[in-house]
């Protein structure tokens, strides 16, 4: 893929992320009034650019990218969002399933693969399946959200490779007992903290459809 093509995609998620930064204040503010804004929406650009370039990198221009650019963009306003208040609001997460299905379902006709549609359907379905199941047993452990969210990335997963859904979750695990470790070495958190999850399950399946 040329680097021309990386770096406009890596300019638009620059561009997307900045006006993206007002909706991650909004939806903050929402959930936890009367606080004051801690700034946590500043990384909104550079981590959008960030973003766009990687996927742009790996996937080249296919009919299915601009299913995962947009991904990109709501995983970051979600994580954001889940740092600072620890909830993922319903109305994002479902605002990404339904740009996924729609956009990969149409990648999947155009490029004549319809059983694509079938293995992100399954993927999604897993995904809540099993997510839903480990929210019951942990009693609080994670919320719903996280639930919804997981099925969500179960479809985008699933739309590549139906192995890759339970990957994306396994490595979500991973990246939140790593991140939970860190932040208790630098004394940023301790064994009762409460580490929201969503970021976790965000990177976990996002470096998994990009090594992948």
């Amino acid at each position: 893929m040329s680097g021309a093509f990386v770096a406009l995609c890596g300019v638009a998620g620059w561009a997307i992320g900045f006006l993206l930064r007002p909706v991650v204040d909004r939806v903050t503010a929402e959930r936890a009034p009367g606080r004051a804004p801690t700034g946590r929406s500043r990384p909104a650009a550079p981590l959008t650019a960030a973003l766009f370039g990687a996927t742009a990198w790996v996937f080249g221009w296919t009919w299915s990218l601009p299913a995962y650019l947009a991904l990109a963009a709501f995983l970051v306003v979600l994580t954001l969002v889940d740092v600072d208040t620890k909830t993922l609001p319903r109305r994002i997460v479902w605002a990404a399933g339904a740009t996924g299905v729609a956009l990969l379902a149409g990648a999947s006709v155009v490029a004549g693969e319809p059983q694509r549609i079938i293995h992100a359907t399954i993927g999604a379905t897993v995904a809540f399946v099993f997510l839903c199941a480990l929210s019951i047993l942990a009693r609080g452990g994670f919320g719903f959200g996280d639930v919804r969210l997981g099925a969500v990335l179960g479809w985008y997963l699933g739309w590549q490779s139906l192995s890759l859904a339970m990957t994306g979750l396994m490595a979500a695990f991973v990246v939140s007992a790593v991140t939970g470790v860190v932040l208790m070495v630098f004394g940023r958190a301790g064994r009762r903290t409460e580490v929201p999850f969503g970021p976790a399950l965000a990177s976990g399946a996002f470096l998994v459809l990009l090594a992948a």
